[in-house]
């Protein structure tokens, strides 16, 4: 078994998948996985689906909640292609964006010192008397109805 960014141990038959995101996280690492084989024609679209409708109360009960957003959103894709709402490119470009997402490096940089308070005090002059209107002013309302 591969996956990409992921590091599969086998203990005992059992596999423990280790992702950047850290231990248990299977079912986001699965469920990608799956959208991978999908989107380097593995599978069908057919399969994906048959796959996601299959796993979809496992994903729910597992409280992991990106797993559980992105199925959500496949599971919405997946219905709005089937309504012709969107095209097959669409639906890709959509799952490609959730590898793109969990491919991106996050960066920390855990050395910046946190911010510190200053104070600065400043001199304002009242301008109220210094000003000159030369003419009225004239508030002009107009009424619009848009058909």
């Amino acid at each position: 078994m591969l996956l990409l960014n992921s590091l599969c141990i086998i203990l005992a038959g059992t596999y423990l998948i280790v992702s950047p995101r850290g231990v248990g996280d299977i079912m986001y690492e699965e469920l990608l996985t799956h959208v991978e084989h999908y989107l380097n024609d593995d599978c069908t679209l057919e399969d994906l689906e048959t796959w996601l409708l299959s796993k979809l109360q496992a994903i729910l009960d597992s409280g992991d909640e990106e797993a559980i957003q992105v199925a959500n959103q496949i599971d919405a894709d997946l219905v709005e292609l089937g309504e012709g709402l969107i095209d097959h490119e669409t639906l890709r470009d959509n799952l490609q964006s959730f590898i793109s997402e969990r491919d991106t490096i996050p960066v920390a940089f855990p050395n910046i010192r946190p911010d510190t308070a200053s104070h600065a005090t400043a001199d304002v002059e009242t301008i109220r008397n210094l000003l000159e209107v030369p003419e009225l002013v004239v508030d002009l309302r107009l009424d619009h109805v848009f058909a």
